[in-house]
């Protein structure tokens, strides 16, 4: 075989596996995650229960717990070492090519009654995030209790909020997403409870190569201590249904289905109406009597008088 047939093998078996790997991001209308611990192997990180709620949801959800000193570290990371703590799951790996089209994600989310704030330290429970974990978006709890989407896309960081303190804890939250993954032109539209929340549009990321997470992650840890020097970082315990990914989005929350078109058939096709034009004549020999019913009105009575 010569050296010319051995590379066009060669390169024809990457591109057939780039390809591969590819497959889930566009061949099909749903697409299914991988999901990997990070950072975290505590026993009560992660457990599938049921409901929490009285919704009484038919499947189990998962519960996500976060206790004070859950850090890890690994070749990459060390989130002892950088004020941080996490029990999250994420996708293992980035994509091989950037991410490039449109995309819905949804997902449920429940803060149970005794969600604990931990302001000044930020707690992340969605995350889409790029190289070096660099978040593009994140849905987060602020100060106050109100729960927030962040966009880190663009150089200026914009903050929308998406569910008030007194309406945020012991209710399933539904999220449905729908995002186009551009540098430049893309979009990433929100709605919560069939509520849309928000219509952005511009650069949706950066190099694109997007990878999601999600669970309960905080960092900046030091400023919490350092607000609240005698007390220690409570427990937190969120509550989710399983993400799930399409590129068609339809039965997501948001989704319009498109108009239908009404086509014609040869003996459907729409008539046309011809204008009618009507000329009155009337003789100059001939009197107009102005007529009444049909014609035959009763004759005028003469004046009396």
């Amino acid at each position: 075989m010569s050296v010319r047939s051995v590379l066009v093998t060669v390169v024809g078996t990457i591109s057939i596996w780039i390809g591969l790997v590819a497959l889930p991001i566009y061949a099909n209308s749903e697409l299914p995650f991988n999901w990997v611990r990070n950072l975290n192997s505590t026993a009560w990180g992660y457990t599938e229960v049921e409901d929490p709620s009285e919704s009484e949801l038919d499947n189990l959800v998962e519960r996500f717990e976060l206790r004070r000193g859950d850090c890890n570290r690994n070749e990459r990371q060390d989130d002892c070492n950088s004020y941080q703590e996490r029990m999250e799951l994420v996708e293992p790996d980035r994509p091989v090519i950037p991410l490039s089209g449109e995309v819905w994600y949804r997902w449920k989310m429940y803060f149970p009654e005794n969600y604990k704030l931990i302001y000044p330290a930020k707690t992340y429970h969605i995350r889409f995030f790029e190289k070096g974990e660099q978040p593009v978006w994140s849905f987060e709890v602020g100060s106050t209790g109100v729960f927030w989407l962040g966009s880190y896309a663009s150089d200026e960081p914009t903050y929308y909020p998406l569910i008030d303190e007194d309406e945020l804890l012991s209710h399933w939250h539904e999220f449905s997403i729908h995002a186009r993954w551009e540098p430049d032109s893309g979009w990433f539209k929100v709605w919560i409870n069939n509520v849309k929340k928000v219509n952005y549009e511009g650069p949706t990321c950066r190099d694109c190569r997007v990878q999601l997470g999600y669970g309960i992650m905080r960092s900046d840890l030091e400023k919490y201590h350092q607000s609240y020097p005698a007390a220690q970082l409570p427990t937190q315990v969120v509550y989710y249904t399983q993400p799930q990914r399409s590129t068609s989005g339809i039965g997501y929350p948001g989704y319009v289905p498109p108009q239908k078109i009404k086509t014609f058939t040869m003996d459907e096709s729409p008539k046309t109406l011809k204008p009618v034009l009507i000329i009155e004549t009337k003789s100059p020999n001939t009197s107009v009597i102005p007529q009444f019913g049909e014609g035959k009105g009763d004759a005028e009575i003469p004046n009396q008088d």
